[in-house]
């Protein structure tokens, strides 16, 4: 089964091991084919650690935001349809929005998390059902009054919005709130009873995915099923309920999959939006997913409910994704007419540096998980004056910028991360085995207002 090189393929296991170490993870799928074959396959670990249960290629995990882009495709299909027009603002589908022409954005936008909010807090299902007095046995995905008040709770937050990133179309900052809404056109415009059923019957079913659903009480019924494992200060958190963390609105997050199913729909990149030759979803429209239409990073950017870049001469789309006990990836290149899918059930694990050197990997690349290589720089003390001070998100995130020698400490949550200056306006923050790239936003006297984090604008507050 495996066709890749045998001296690449041990540098890339050992990368791999070496991440599920440093993390303390408990389990990972991984998958790299093309059109019609798979060319490689790796696990390691289990889907039960206490029962050393192994993962196979049907083992159902969260794939977490990578659902981002399954509601992208299904938001595609209704603008083929002319039922939803790209460069309309949102406002025309979703009147009870009611920000100033100056901050309203298109639904264009939203699809590349350049509308323009920053990171808000997560209106999380389980609480909403809670207050709601749901009986727990009600299925959510399916529940319209949990998608009735969930709109209106990301609309009430909307427009009670005093700061924003800056115009529409402006900067890229990562928004659930945006996939939220699209969440909504889906649930309100695409003829079904709701969004779930809208995705089973125009997506799932269409292209045969039979383990990859929406329905959280489904997990329950499941025999070939990953346990959920995250890492608390020092101590194995072991969770059955995928519930956990789950947002009010499920486009941004709330599907599960397999690595069979996930292959399968990867393809569907690689067909050109075709399945078994018939066309599912507009090809124009599919491509236009994978083209970077905000900028993110020098070598990477943002499409339609994917980040698209290029590196090692490989031009590549996809997604990640993270929740409790979910760290995912998949990828694909179009030139070269392959992808990978990586899923991993313990939260917080750099699943999209595993997918960068998989890419790698099935395209006869070195491994190296690196998109890009930076020359460190240091600062003036102006500078570093100018970047010092505390960034805080409503989504929760807490940084702490320090002097350090030339350059600044990087506090957040209960690490101190190495930090190298790249240029003025851009910095590189290093992790256990990996490095992540931190824009920097200034003002006309440079003094820092903003940095990014997870791809979110991270505002400064002091």
């Amino acid at each position: 089964m495996t066709e890749v090189n045998n001296i690449y393929q041990m540098a890339f296991e050992t990368f791999v091991s070496e991440i599920m170490t440093a993390y303390n993870a408990q389990g990972i799928g991984i998958v790299g084919f093309d059109k019609e074959k798979v060319l490689y396959e790796y696990t390691q670990g289990y889907r039960d650690i206490e029962h050393k249960l192994p993962i196979t290629r049907d083992t159902v995990f969260g794939i977490a935001s990578i659902s981002k882009s399954f509601t992208t495709l299904a938001l595609m299909q209704l603008v083929s349809k002319g039922i939803i027009d790209l460069d309309a603002k949102v406002s025309c589908y979703l009147p009870e929005i009611k920000l100033s022409e100056a901050h309203m954005p298109t639904v264009r936008n939203l699809l590349s998390h350049a509308g323009g909010f920053l990171p808000q807090e997560r209106f999380l299902m389980q609480e909403v059902l809670k207050a709601m007095g749901v009986d727990p046995s009600e299925e959510p995905a399916d529940h319209l009054a949990l998608a009735e008040k969930g709109l209106a709770m990301i609309v009430d937050r909307i427009n009670g919005m005093q700061d924003f990133t800056g115009e529409p179309g402006q900067y890229h900052s990562y928004s659930n709130f945006s996939f939220g809404l699209i969440t909504a056109l889906i649930h309100q415009y695409g003829g079904e009873a709701h969004y779930a059923a809208y995705m089973v019957k125009h997506l799932f079913e269409p292209m045969g995915l039979a383990n990859t659903f929406l329905a959280f009480n489904e997990t329950e019924r499941r025999e070939n099923i990953t346990k959920l494992y995250e890492n608390v200060l020092g101590h194995l958190n072991t969770l059955t309920d995928y519930r956990d963390q789950g947002f009010v609105l499920l486009g941004g997050g709330a599907i599960k999959s397999t690595l069979n199913d996930l292959m399968t729909y990867t393809r569907l990149y690689l067909n050109d939006g075709q399945v078994n030759g018939e066309p599912l979803i507009d090809a124009a429209l599919m491509q236009a997913m994978a083209l970077p239409h905000v900028a993110v990073k020098p070598y990477e950017g943002y499409g339609y409910g994917l980040v698209c870049g290029q590196f090692s001469g490989i031009d590549y789309a996809g997604h990640s994704g993270g929740l409790t006990g979910v760290s995912s990836y998949f990828g694909f290149s179009k030139k070269t007419g392959k992808g990978i899918v990586v899923l991993c059930n313990t939260s917080d694990v750099p699943a999209s540096a595993i997918g960068a050197a998989a890419l790698k990997l099935i395209n006869g690349v070195e491994p190296d998980w690196q998109p890009a290589h930076f020359e460190g720089i240091v600062w003036a003390q102006s500078i570093i004056d100018a970047t010092v001070g505390v960034y805080k998100s409503e989504e929760g995130t807490h940084i702490e910028l320090t002097p350090d020698n030339g350059t600044v400490s990087w506090r957040q949550g209960e690490e101190i991360l190495r930090v190298m200056p790249v240029s003025k306006d851009a910095v590189v923050v290093y992790h256990k085995k990996t490095w992540s790239y931190a824009p920097i936003i200034r003002d006309a006297n440079d003094r820092a207002i903003a940095v990014y984090s997870g791809s979110r604008m991270i505002r400064r507050q002091s």
